[in-house]
């Protein structure tokens, strides 16, 4: 009984496929997290309910409340509020912040927080 063998170049270029496909599935699973808002939410605008619900939880989380923009999104059930820590407030746009310092405060359809989570 005859065995097939693999040679060792296949064996390689096998693992090295692997590698570029996981790398690529990791870049695209984690894209979310690294896009970064343009422009913030007026905290008296039109989500000014949101802001104001999220605001309260994130003074008592957080030491950074003074320099905080907002991005609020609509969810199936309810809100998530993002606050976004200011880390250059002399740049424009997205690059004001760095791409970890953010929470996000989930809400529901009556503004009652139903979640919290830091990242950064």
């Amino acid at each position: 009984m005859a065995q097939a063998v693999l040679p060792i170049a296949d064996g390689r270029d096998v693992i090295r496929k692997s590698i570029i496909v996981l790398a690529l599935a990791l870049l695209v699973g984690c894209s979310r997290q690294n896009v970064r808002m343009a422009h913030p939410e007026d905290p008296q605008g039109r989500y000014r309910e949101q802001i104001a619900a999220a605001q309260r939880l994130l003074e008592q989380k957080e030491k950074w409340t003074d320099r905080v923009e907002w991005e609020v999104l609509k969810t199936a059930d309810g809100w998530d509020v993002i606050a976004w820590r200011v880390e250059h407030p002399d740049r424009k746009g997205p690059e004001r912040y760095l791409p970890w310092g953010y929470s996000v405060i989930k809400l529901d359809s009556r503004m009652t927080t139903i979640g919290y989570h830091r990242k950064g």
